[in-house]
């Protein structure tokens, strides 16, 4: 074979050298080999119809391309806001959003047709909520209010919708009402104050129903009178606040509570009574003008328009007082160290026995005998500064005062009758001698001496003195002994 160092040869006799092929390798490897395109370099390209590939080496072709402009025109623009979604409601609705839309009410407080409803008997619901309510002077914090209307259908037996409005100020919807024009459809009313301006409404309904929301309603000064009144219901608050009446309370002026009333528990005692703490324990009308007092279900006394009855004994630490401006008291300073105990009883004998004792005995008492007399008794001595009985007086320095002693003192009696002293008044001397005569003949004298000398037998003289008394003060002469 002849070796050939040419390049271009089309021999086919000829066998080329080493330096021949290296001269075509070099050649060869300065120009362009076909391979696949990528990101970063020219290459043959696959097409694709593919929408969905990651793939970076294919290339779409026109149907791809449409699919995808088809895509993206069926989606919403971000600089319409909105603007383009076909049916807004419901695609809120889809969202969770809740559809919302202004109303503005006229000058006048009254009734407005505010929706019309579509509400298939199978059960449905819908709900349509109120911000805003009737006045707007600044600092009538009660106008930014909140009005709820939820309306439910039901199976249709009777026919209609529950309609009620949940109302939580002064300045919210009052009143709702309904009037079905036709079928499932119904007129939506309710009462509000004036000066409900620019209201926000929010609604929603579930997939069988509809609302239809009015931006400025229909007005009526009176409720249509082919409507059917709903139920309005008020959610109390700091500013809604109940009344005693709204909670079934009784009013800080007073009221009536018709029935038992429990303090802390249940009541047990039933009727018309009042329990404390435990529920049988308490106070229990037991008839007319009657209150019974209870404890532990047992009556224990009772209280009627004669006094207070008591079943049971009363302990007190304190004093037990009767009467008004003037009283009578029972008290007890609890320092006595005995146990004192007055006693009412009575039997045939003693038909009332009245008794004061203690632990060691019985002090004193005082009873009507069968008779009918009274007896006063006492179980030891009794110091008194004048003790009386009837018309008599005993005082405390021994004196005695009665009709006995003239209606005067015992001591003045003695005083003016009884004989204090005894005296011989001045004494007189009579000489006798020789002489005729009586001496010394006068009442109330008395001889008190004679005397005689040693001549003769006669005696020569006498003396006598008056026999004198003290009464009181006073002294006097007896008298008599006169012959």
């Amino acid at each position: 074979v002849q070796l050939s160092n040419a390049t271009d040869s089309p021999s086919e006799t000829l066998a080329a050298t080493p330096k021949a092929v290296k001269v075509a390798y070099d050649l060869a490897n300065a120009k362009y080999t076909a391979q696949d395109a990528t990101t970063a370099r020219k290459g043959i390209i696959q097409l694709s119809n593919a929408t969905d590939s990651t793939s970076e080496t294919l290339a779409a072709t026109s149907k791809a391309v449409k699919a995808a402009m088809d895509n993206a025109n069926g989606r919403l623009a971000k600089n319409s806001n909105g603007g383009d979604i076909p049916d807004k409601k419901q695609f809120a609705r889809t969202i969770g959003a809740v559809t919302s839309t202004n109303i503005t009410f006229n000058n006048a407080s009254g009734w407005y047709k505010i929706a019309t409803v579509v509400m298939p008997q199978a059960t449905s619901t819908a709900v349509i909520k109120l911000y805003g309510g009737a006045g707007f002077n600044v600092g009538l914090f009660e106008q930014a209010a909140i009005s709820e209307l939820v309306l439910r259908a039901g199976n249709g037996s009777p026919v209609g919708i529950t309609a009620t409005l949940w109302r939580r100020s002064p300045t919210s919807a009052n009143e709702v009402a309904w009037v079905n024009t036709s079928g499932d459809t119904y007129d939506i009313y309710i009462n509000i104050g004036q000066h409900a301006y620019w209201l926000i409404a929010q609604y929603d309904y579930t997939g069988n129903a509809n609302v239809t929301l009015y931006s400025t309603p229909e007005y009526s000064s009176v409720q249509p009178g082919n409507s059917t009144s709903g139920q309005t219901y008020t959610i109390y608050s700091s500013l809604m606040k109940p009344t005693a009446g709204d909670v079934g309370a009784l009013p800080i002026t007073g009221g009536q509570l018709n029935g038992p009333l429990s303090i802390g528990t249940d009541n047990a005692l039933g009727g018309n009574s009042i329990v404390l703490g435990d529920n049988d324990t308490g106070f229990k009308q037991d008839g007319d003008g009657i209150l019974g007092i209870y404890a532990n279900n047992a009556r224990v006394g009772y209280i009627d328009n004669s006094g207070l009855h008591m079943s049971v004994d009363v302990l007190t630490n304190g004093g037990i007082r009767a009467g008004d401006g003037k009283r009578l008291s029972l008290t007890s300073n609890n320092n006595s160290t005995m146990t004192a105990t007055f006693n009412l009883w009575g039997d045939a004998n003693r038909p009332t026995v009245i008794e004061l004792d203690d632990d060691q005995g019985w002090h004193l008492y005082s009873q009507r005998n069968p008779d009918g007399s009274i007896v006063f008794t006492v179980n030891g001595d009794i110091t008194a500064n004048t003790l009386r009985a009837g018309g008599a007086i005993y005082h405390n320095n021994g004196d005695i005062f009665g009709s006995l002693w003239g209606n005067d003192w015992l001591s003045t009696w003695i005083n003016n009758n009884l004989v204090l002293d005894v005296q011989l008044g001045a004494g007189t001397s009579v000489t006798t001698w020789n002489n005729a005569g009586s001496w010394p003949n006068t009442p109330g004298y008395v001889v008190t001496s004679v005397w005689k000398d040693n001549q003769g037998e006669n005696i020569d003289g006498i003396n006598y003195a008056p026999l004198q008394k003290r009464v009181g003060n006073q002294w006097y002469t007896v008298q008599g002994g006169t012959v």
